[in-house]
């Protein structure tokens, strides 16, 4: 009994397995349908893919590596530290630094959550010729955290933020702080 019941589980799997792997209609014609199917109004021209449209992939964030070492994504650089001022900021930031897309026109850092599953908001709240003010607002997870029973832990923890410029930062002044709540 035992081994019937092995063997028809292992073939269930393998009939599941072949199923998935395969398709059941037939290859395309070069004009975009497979034989038999119905054209239908509003269909894709030849050549354009069809299925739903692909959304615009995020930027890539800064990360933290278990060692604390900050690894930035290609493309973006160091702003000098003469030119950031984050000595407003709580001590619990010891992460001070900003980087700049190539363009300028994106900044990076790194900003501090209030608990595991929290993020962080971050907003330009002025840009001058001179300088930029950056404010980072982090959030809370409610009560008990958030639904579905995931826990959260109450530690600090490290997120990237982005925070897009309307003009490239190029020389001028990024002084971040930290909302008051």
């Amino acid at each position: 009994m035992k081994t019937t019941l092995s063997t028809a589980v292992a073939a269930l799997a393998l009939f599941a397995l072949a199923g998935c792997s395969g398709s059941a209609d037939p290859a395309p014609t070069p004009g975009g349908t497979s034989p038999g199917a119905a054209a239908t109004t509003g269909a894709p021209a030849a050549g354009q893919p069809t299925g739903p449209v692909p959304t615009k992939a995020p930027a890539p964030q800064l990360s933290v590596q278990p060692d604390g070492k900050i690894t930035a994504p290609e493309g973006f650089h160091e702003l000098p530290a003469a030119q950031v001022d984050a000595k407003a900021l709580p001590d619990s930031y010891q992460e001070r630094r900003v980087w700049a897309s190539a363009d300028g026109k994106s900044l990076q850092l790194i900003a501090i959550a209030r608990d595991a599953c929290a993020g962080i908001d971050a907003s330009v709240a002025q840009a001058t010729d001179a300088m930029v003010t950056v404010v980072l607002a982090p959030q809370t997870s409610p009560q008990g955290g958030p639904e579905g029973g995931k826990v959260c832990a109450t530690v600090l923890t490290p997120r990237a933020v982005e925070i897009p410029l309307d003009q490239p930062v190029g020389d001028r002044k990024v002084v971040v702080t930290e909302a008051v709540s």
